[in-house]
Formats: structure tokens, sequence, C-alpha cells
């Protein structure tokens, strides 16, 4: 059996997903503009129809559609609540075209029990805390997972000595219905912002390097402006939030762009470019001179960026082909630590140049003068190639190339 090594999902911790024949029932009713037409679709009772119309409803404390004698009208509120809903769908119809060679009818049977189940198995390592995570009790999460397992004809998961594990097919299942899964959590923010109530959240993923001053300064201008806005900073190296992004657990990367060839999943927006420099104390003996040369470079200790970074490509290019290299004995991509070193030693570092500014302001880094032979880095935000933001959301990636506008002005 084929097995893939486990990579991080999130169920929305606030995600409201309603049983999801009744969210079919809803879309087919928001299509049709008729709970007749819907049923006869459907194959079911109008007034079993009428019903499960009724439940979204109420769970969501809102109309979704008007009855009149000509038919259906859809509210506002219940046109904000559809297009999310049949993108919902929509994904997971594709996730199970992808695990069950194209056939989307057996998306019509999942429950949502089974959805959230699947994903808290794929974040979990035992069946206790996969019950913990979704709510399920371990026994009816068994069952639950040997029903999915029935309707996709494939073993979703195994067990090994390091505990459950996802197969091929469990695991992209499990990402796919995560993803779909945000859509429901952007359906509550999108209804709360027709009460001009900005309050939904943005999951931002930042990488080390990556201009903490910019994203600070526009997350700050976006909460100013809407004080209900929930805005979740994560900082991880690229792997870990690439992943994550994948997965619907970020909505966006910011910092250097460098995403895999092979991903088709995947946009990058360029928003300014940061060049290299070199760093080190206030008052560091090499900050005197007028022009540093590569042998003044190499006479000192260095902080190596760490392995696989854009940094690391530069630096290790840096002393290419040279006899002698640089005292490496410390490797981070931590800015915070590569500050705290270089307050207590003449050792230097390579760094983006936006990101020692308030530093240099402190006096608590100087900038040598060293003009690097590669390239600035390019920066912006990573988002998935199908993402459609909320309105807070929209304003978030605004301000944010605003900022970065003003950035490249000033630079």
């Amino acid at each position: 059996m084929s097995t893939t090594p486990r990579e991080p999902t999130t169920i929305g911790e606030n995600t409201h997903l309603p049983n999801l024949r009744h969210l079919r029932a809803v879309e087919a009713v928001g299509r049709h503009a008729s709970i007749g037409k819907a049923a006869l679709e459907l194959r079911l009772s109008q007034p079993a129809v009428t019903q499960a119309v009724a439940k979204v409803e109420a769970s969501l404390g809102r109309s979704l559609f008007e009855r009149h004698q000509k038919g259906t009208c859809v509210t506002r509120t219940g046109e904000v609540y559809l297009s999310r809903v049949r993108r919902f769908l929509d994904q997971c119809d594709a996730a199970f075209i992808a695990v069950t060679s194209g056939e989307p009818g057996r998306a019509r049977y999942v429950t949502s029990v089974q959805v959230r189940g699947l994903i808290a198995i794929s974040i979990s390592t035992t069946f206790s805390q996969a019950a913990h995570v979704s709510g399920i009790s371990t026994s009816s999460l068994h069952r639950t997972l040997r029903d999915l397992e029935a309707l996709v004809a494939q073993p979703l998961y195994t067990s090994s000595p390091m505990g459950l594990r996802m197969t091929d097919t469990g695991a992209t299942l499990a990402r796919r219905l995560a993803l779909a899964l945000r859509e429901m959590d952007a359906a509550l923010d999108e209804i709360s912002s027709l009460d001009g109530s900005e309050s939904g959240k943005i999951l931002i993923g930042a990488l080390p390097m990556s201009g903490a001053y910019l994203i600070g300064a526009a997350i700050a201008r976006l909460t100013e402006r809407f004080p209900k806005a929930r805005v979740v900073v994560t900082n991880a190296p690229y792997a870990i939030l690439f992943n994550s992004l994948r997965n619907g657990g970020i909505d966006m990367i910011f910092g250097v762009l460098r995403r895999p060839d092979w991903d088709m999943e995947i946009t990058e927006i360029p928003l300014f470019t940061d060049p290299y420099c070199v760093i080190a104390r206030s008052g560091h003996p090499l900050a005197q001179k007028h022009d540093i040369t590569r042998s003044d470079l190499l006479g000192h200790d260095w902080i190596a960026p760490g392995q696989g970074t854009p940094r690391r490509r530069e630096y290790d290019a840096l002393f290419e082909g040279q006899d002698q290299r640089p005292n490496m004995l410390i490797e981070t991509s931590s800015m915070s630590t590569i500050r705290a070193i270089l307050a207590c030693s003449n050792r230097l570092a390579l760094v983006s140049r936006h990101e020692v500014e308030i530093d240099e302001q402190l006096d608590l880094l100087t900038v040598l003068p060293w003009t690097p032979s590669f390239p600035p880095a390019t920066k912006g935000i990573s988002i998935r190639s199908n993402w459609l933001p909320t309105p807070i959301q929209r304003q978030f990636v605004s301000i944010l190339k605003e900022s970065a506008q003003a950035l490249e002005r000033d630079s």
C-alpha cells in the first residue's frame, strides 16, 4: 500500500458546515429559482427541500430566499452564500474525481461528518486525537471512516508503529476537502460584511527575512481601518508554509518568491525587490572603511543563511572559487538570532536590505559599504491560483500593494 508523509491540513476552528445534502438542496433551489424544480432534480419531495432550506437559514440566522407566487428569489445574503456554496461543492466534486478515476457522482453521498473526520485523521497520529479534533466519538469516527472508504472503494489511512498514516488517496482527498472547507469560512465572513462589519480573518505565512516592517505596517493599517479584522501570522520556513498554503491552512505567503517549477496550483504576485547587503554590529571595524573588498569579508567569521534558502545560494556564490572560505560555525535564518549574535561579536551576515532598516535607525546594526554582484531578491505574495478573497482579504492585499509601491518609490 502506497503511503505519503502527512501534510498539515486544518479544520477551521469555527467552520460552519451544515448537512451537505441540505447545501445541495439550497444550491439547486438557487439555480432553478424554484423549490419544485430543485425537488425534481434531487428526487426529493418539495417538503423535504423546503425543510433543508429552512435548516440552513436557521443555522445562519438569515433568509436566503424570498418566496413569491411566481417562484423563489435569492436575497442578497443568498447570493453571497450561494456563491461560496457552489465553490465548496465544486471543489468537493473535484476532490472525488481526483481519487475515483473521474466519478464525481460519489461526492453527492459524502456527509459533513465524513469530511471533518477525514481531515481530523489527516492531522492526527491516533484515533483518540482525531476524535478530539473533530468532536466525534472514537467509535463513531471508526465507523465514519469505514463508510467513507467504502464510498471511494480505496483505503484512506493505515496504522504504523509511528501512528496513523494517510494513503496517497487519503492525503489527496483530505487536502482537497480542507481547501473546500475554507469556502464555508469565507461565506460567513462575507455575510458579516453585508452588515458593514468587516470582521473576517486573514491567515498569513511570513518567511524569514520577508520584510517584517512592510508586513507589520500593512497589518497595522488594515486593523486601524477595520478594528474587528482578525489577522493571524505564522512564521516558518518556506517548505512548511508552502504545504500549508496548498492545504488551505493559510491564505498567502509573504516573502521571497520561490515557487517550485512543478507546482501548478500557486500563483505568485511580485510586490518589490529587496537587495542583499552585508551587516555587522554598530561600531564594527569594517564600518569605517569606504570600500569593502572580498578579502575584508574573508577575514571575519560569518553567520551563514540556512541551507536551501535563496540567501544561502548567494552566500555560497559570494565565496565561490576562493581558496579560503570564511569560518562558518553558525547557520540560521532567524533575524532575531542574527541580531543577538552580531551584537556580541565581529561576525558578519548576509541579509535583505529592507529587513534591517529599523536596526539601522536604532543604531543596533550597520550596513557595510559593499555592493553585491548578484541581483536583488523579488518579494511578494504567493496565493492559491483559484483563491477568491473575502472583502477583508481583498482590502489587505490592496494595502500591501500600496505599501510595496511606496517602498519602491522611496528606495
